[in-house]
């Protein structure tokens, strides 16, 4: 279907354009074409401006987007595993059940964007800006977000298994029911985030902050937490590294 749809817009642009004699080959860019017309063709268009882009759907694997302007664009559905965005602008744009396996968002700006239930499994989002992102139900297994700033985020549900969140901040994240069993969390910032239900089991969470966390009915069994903080974190029917549980702040009516 994102094929038929991707043809359909070719088609239409070669008529219009009247380039349908076009052979595949871009030597040079066509000063005919608009970027969005330009990447539609040649699904390369690095710092083009495709702000507020309709791509829904589309079948884009291995696209190379790297610095463009994709504010507000819908991008739904769209398959982009093994794209190039690296330092990309995707604020506001939307993601949701995109397949970004294995893309390169490594300082992409993802603020504010919709990426509820996509697939970022491998995906590098090394130093990206997903403040107030919507992740919540994705699956990013072995994915990179190291010093990634996810503050305010929604990560609800995410599936974050072996990933590498070192040094990332996670302040007033929304984090419930959450899967971060065996994940590389050293130095990460969980301050004041919502971390019910959340597994942490076999976690590296060595100097990371959860200060401020509520950590009611999360697992933290087997995860090393060697000089991590807790000050005024919340513990009832909370999981500890030795398999004990902390009911220390439970109400009584809750034990």
């Amino acid at each position: 279907m994102g094929s038929q749809r991707l043809g359909a817009a070719i088609a239409a642009i070669a008529i219009g354009q009247g380039i349908w004699g076009w052979s595949g080959s871009l030597p040079g860019r066509a000063e005919s074409l608009s970027d969005f017309q330009y990447f539609l063709i040649s699904q390369e268009c690095n710092g083009c401006d495709l702000q507020g882009s309709v791509l829904a759907g589309m079948s884009l694997a291995g696209v190379a987007l790297e610095r463009a302007n994709l504010q507000n664009a819908d991008l739904s559905d769209a398959v982009l595993s093994n794209g190039v965005l690296r330092a990309a602008d995707l604020t506001g744009a939307n993601l949701q059940r995109a397949s970004l396996t294995r893309a390169d968002l490594t300082q992409a700006t993802l603020q504010n964007s919709q990426l509820s239930e996509s697939s970022l499994a491998y995906a590098d989002l090394t130093k990206a800006n997903l403040q107030g992102a919507d992740l919540s139900g994705a699956i990013a297994h072995e994915s990179l977000f190291v010093e990634a700033n996810l503050a305010g985020a929604n990560l609800t549900g995410i599936s974050l298994v072996e990933a590498n969140l070192g040094r990332a901040n996670l302040t007033d994240v929304d984090l419930p029911q959450a899967n971060l069993s065996h994940a590389y969390l050293t130095q990460s910032n969980f301050s004041n985030a919502n971390l019910t239900g959340t597994n942490f089991t076999g976690a590296r969470l060595i100097r990371a902050n959860f200060d401020g966390a509520d950590l009611t009915d999360a697992s933290l069994r087997d995860a090393r937490t060697s000089r991590a903080t807790f000050t005024d974190a919340i513990f009832c029917r909370t999981t500890m590294p030795d398999g004990s549980q902390n009911d220390q702040d439970c109400p009584e009516a809750s034990l």
